[in-house]
């Protein structure tokens, strides 16, 4: 018999947490490959949906906006499997052909998550400070170079690479910083990091009309 460890059991709460959103995710991005490979015709498309999964920011849902062909809006949920958040981003098109690069730029926010389930994610082991530090959330802007395969057509594959600039939030680090320093009489006020770091993205979207 075996017996679940607190890792196992946060990590099984998160999956159930998540699971949802995630096969409603993939039922949408299977369903709506099906209507884009009945659909034909060479009339515009500004309206659509678009999936895609990455580093370091998670799996993304977005409804898109084409207003004009050379310009795309993207704005929806997130998830990085730890906590849920929301972007908005745009990506500029300055060739309408089959194969097509494109300069894109993103900004998103993820909500609170629990310490303790970042620190088993890195597999590390967690220290007196966790308890004590129990909402960590962070917002990024990022920017980057893309290849877009179907770029002028309904149905389009793409790879982003970039770099993302990170502010992660910490709520309360006294714990932490007692932790670290070996001092108990130390207080602090919510603490604040700040990184720049590469990221890739790739993904579909594909336009209903």
């Amino acid at each position: 018999m075996t017996t679940a460890t607190p890792s196992t059991r946060r990590r099984a709460a998160l999956l159930r947490r998540h699971g949802t959103a995630l096969a409603c995710l993939t039922a949408l991005a299977t369903g709506a490959v099906a209507h884009a490979q009945e659909g034909g015709g060479d009339s515009p498309y500004r309206f659509g949906l678009l999936v895609d999964a990455g580093a370091p920011h998670g799996i993304g849902l977005s409804a898109v906006l084409k207003p004009v062909p050379w310009l795309r809006l993207q704005a929806g949920p997130t998830t990085n499997t730890l906590s849920l958040g929301l972007r908005g981003g745009l990506s500029i098109l300055p060739l309408q052909t089959f194969i097509a690069p494109s300069i894109n730029a993103e900004a998103g926010y993820y909500f609170g998550s629990d310490y303790n389930d970042v620190v088993d994610w890195l597999g590390a082991k967690p220290s007196r400070a966790t308890s004590a530090i129990q909402d960590i959330s962070y917002n990024y802007v990022a920017g980057s170079v893309g290849l877009e395969i179907g770029a002028a057509s309904r149905f389009n594959f793409f790879l982003h690479l970039g770099l993302s600039y990170v502010r992660l939030g910490v709520k309360d680090a006294t714990a932490l910083i007692e932790d670290a320093t070996d001092e108990s009489d130390i207080t602090a006020r919510n603490l604040t990091v700040r990184a720049t770091i590469p990221s890739v993205k790739v993904g579909f979207l594909f336009y209903f009309f």
